[in-house]
């Protein structure tokens, strides 16, 4: 079964603060997950990053099997479209 949530190598920095160092996770249809953890950890980067709120810099993120955002080669990160991003959060 296909995860519901797939993140891989996800990354997020501002300026030369990086916040996020490749994060992995994956998230199964009907899984609760909490996420914890000290206050500046980067738990609501996370969630901002899921929802495109905040542009990651590095990994990929698929929702339900639909791709958020990938890097590519060279580092140079792809996101949905505004049509497809829409499509995505409807689920």
């Amino acid at each position: 079964m296909a995860s519901l949530v797939s993140v891989k190598g996800l990354k997020k920095s501002f300026g030369d603060l990086e916040i996020l160092k490749g994060i992995d996770l994956e998230v199964q249809r009907g899984e609760v997950l909490s996420i914890i953890g000290p206050s500046g950890s980067g738990k609501t980067t996370i969630l901002r990053c899921l929802n495109l709120l905040e542009r990651p810099t590095g990994g990929q993120i698929d929702i339900d099997g639909q791709n958020l955002c990938k890097e590519r080669s060279g580092g140079e990160m792809q996101f949905a479209t505004r049509s497809n991003l829409r499509q995505i959060r409807k689920g």
